[in-house]
């Protein structure tokens, strides 16, 4: 009887060996692939950020560009004569400039000693 068991035992160990030998194989090559999809995936997303990114700033650019074409003098000058608006330039005695005073320093209060 005891011949038996240990026939059963020789006969399972490296069975069971080789079977977990294999799973941590496997699983150790599904991580890979894994990770490696991941990396890839990753790279394809940052590749599309800086795509937008650049779309961005050019139309940034290309925006900025209208706003200083838009306030130039000569293109303010033709659109207030397309609104029919009767605005001139102001005479130089018309011009009030404003100076940015310092606010005067807080000084303590002081109370009279007794």
């Amino acid at each position: 009887m005891n011949r038996k068991r240990k026939t059963l035992s020789v006969r399972l160990g490296p069975a069971l060996k080789a079977v977990v030998i294999c799973l941590v194989t496997c699983s150790l090559g599904l991580g890979y692939v894994w990770q490696k999809k991941q990396i890839n995936d990753l790279g394809a997303q940052i590749k599309e950020n800086e795509n937008k990114l650049e779309d961005l700033r050019r139309e940034n650019k290309r925006r900025g560009d209208t706003l200083a074409y838009l306030m130039s003098p000569q293109e303010l000058d033709a659109r207030l004569r397309q609104l029919g608006l009767d605005l001139e330039v102001p005479r130089p005695e018309q011009i009030v400039v404003l100076v940015n005073a310092k606010p005067a320093t807080a000084q303590p209060l002081r109370t009279a000693s007794r």
